[in-house]
């Protein structure tokens, strides 16, 4: 609702998406011995995606092969590719288990980054310890609604991205909030402005970069990467001007 959004004078006024970079950088800069290590294990995870891609079409590239080509010696090939399939399953109950992990640890340090505090590894790990459930409860709730959404001709979809875009930083939050509880604040606090699609945009934006042939994965990534609290900096703004 337009009673919803800041006066031009108010100290409460929004930061407009793309000037919310440089205070998101300075703080993943600043705790860059939190931040490193967990992205550096998404990166890992992209990396080993790569190196496991095909090189071409029908074309299968492995860690046993070279371009394709099966080896001359070894066991089977049909033993061969059910090893492979058993490790492609274990590998992805890894990454989802591993990935979950540092996703959960990764959004409560950019909020306490965002708040003014320091995060500390024994914290994050504490906070995965306690809330694991709840969150991942929370993450396939809201992308469930999120994909139905889309299903029904895409504005439904989009209509619950920016209601839900805040969801997690609240259960971080109000870690006392049922997993509904916190889907309710978070479409409470997202006004119809441009507060949550801003944010939106210009993460699409470094995705967009990353298409870039050589080094636009690189630009694009770092980018992302330096952005990546201010979706936090905009929970704290929201938070404000909704208290």
């Amino acid at each position: 609702m337009v009673k919803d959004r800041p006066r031009i004078s108010s100290p409460l006024r929004l930061t407009p998406a793309f000037q919310l970079f440089k205070p998101s950088k300075d703080l993943v800069l600043k705790h860059i011995w939190i931040f490193g290590p967990l992205y550096a294990v998404f990166v890992f995870f992209s990396i080993h995606s790569w190196l496991w891609s095909p090189t071409g079409p029908g074309v299968k590239h492995h860690w046993w092969q070279s371009t394709g080509v099966s080896i001359p010696w070894g066991p089977d090939p049909v033993s061969i590719d059910y090893a492979f399939v058993g490790f492609t399953v274990f590998w992805f109950l890894f990454t989802i288990i591993v990935g979950t992990i540092v996703q959960i640890m990764s959004q409560k340090a950019q909020l306490e980054a965002a708040e003014g505090k320091n995060p500390a590894f024994d914290k994050l790990w504490g906070t995965v310890k306690e809330m694991w459930l709840k969150m991942i409860g929370l993450y396939i709730v809201v992308t469930a609604v999120i994909i139905i959404g889309f299903f029904l001709i895409i504005i439904p979809g989009i209509f619950m991205v920016k209601r839900y875009f805040m969801s997690t930083y609240v259960m971080l939050d109000h870690k006392n909030l049922s997993i509904r509880q916190a889907m309710d604040k978070s479409a409470a606090m997202s006004p119809s402005t441009d507060a949550i699609w801003g944010v939106v945009l210009v993460g699409i934006l470094f995705g967009i970069i990353s298409v870039i042939p050589v080094v636009g994965w690189l630009i694009g990534g770092v980018l992302s990467i330096l952005y990546s609290v201010a979706p936090a900096l905009r929970y704290q703004e929201l938070k404000r001007l909704t208290a």
